[in-house]
C-alpha cells in the first residue's frame, strides 16, 4: 500500500504500460499532499505548479472516460490546510486552476520547520483527506446520484528523503481506518535547481 518514488530531471519514463479504456471506469478517487516547506519550496514551487496547472487543463479536456474523476488537494507549511476539497474533475478547470494558484502562493520562506511536527502534519493531512472522502461517498449515495468511488489514492508530494516519510506514515497511521485507502504513494522531489520550464513531472 505505501511505496515511495524519486523523480528527478533525469528520471521521467513511465515506462511501455497500455490500458483498456475498461481500467478507467471506476477510478479511485485522489488526493494530491504536497509539503510547501523551506528550504526547497522556493525551489520547486514555480515547476511544480506549472507542471500541475498543465496536466489538470489535460485531465479535463480528454474526450472518453474520466482517468480522474474525483481530486482533493492538501497543502502543509505552518499547519495542514485542504485548499480543494473532493471536486469532479471534469467541468472544473477554472477551480482546479485557482486552487493550483493558492498553492503557488504559499511563500517559500518564513514559516518554522519542524521535523517532528511536519510528520505530525502529513499524518492529520491523510487522516483528514480518507475522512472527507468518506463524508463525500456518504451524501453521494444518499443523494440523486450514487458514487461509483469506493476507494482513495493518496499521493505526498514532499523534498524529504522519501523512506524516512514512508516509515513515519507507516508508524503514524498503523492503527488508524484505512479500509478506504488503495494507495499511499510517496514522491519525493530533489534536484529541483536542475529543471527547466518545459521539464516534465510524471
Amino acid at each position: 500500500m505505501f511505496a515511495d518514488r524519486k523523480k528527478s530531471a533525469g528520471n521521467c519514463s513511465s515506462g511501455n504500460v497500455v490500458y483498456s479504456s475498461s481500467s478507467f471506469l471506476c477510478q479511485p478517487a485522489r488526493v494530491l499532499i504536497v509539503e510547501a516547506l523551506p528550504p526547497r519550496w522556493s525551489e520547486i514551487c514555480t515547476v511544480l505548479c506549472d507542471a500541475l496547472d498543465n496536466f489538470l487543463s489535460l485531465a479535463c479536456s480528454l474526450d472518453g472516460p474520466c482517468r480522474i474523476p474525483l481530486l482533493s488537494l492538501y497543502a502543509i507549511s505552518r499547519q495542514q490546510e485542504c485548499l480543494l476539497p473532493f471536486v469532479q474533475v471534469r467541468g472544473n478547470l477554472a477551480r482546479l486552476r485557482s486552487c493550483v494558484e493558492e498553492l503557488r502562493s504559499i511563500p517559500g520562506e518564513g514559516c518554522v520547520r519542524a521535523a517532528a511536527r511536519g510528520g505530525e502534519l502529513l499524518r492529520q493531512a491523510v487522516l483528514d483527506s480518507l475522512q472527507q472522502f468518506k463524508q463525500y461517498s456518504r451524501h453521494t449515495s444518499t443523494g440523486n446520484q450514487a458514487s461509483n468511488n469506493t476507494s482513495v489514492e493518496v499521493t505526498v508530494v514532499t523534498s524529504q528523503p522519501g523512506r524516512s516519510v514512508v516509515r513515519q506514515l507507516e508508524t503514524g497511521l498503523k492503527d488508524a481506518d484505512l479500509v478506504s485507502l488503495k494507495r499511499l504513494l510517496v514522491v519525493q522531489i530533489y534536484n529541483a535547481v536542475e529543471w527547466g520550464p518545459g521539464q516534465p513531472i510524471t
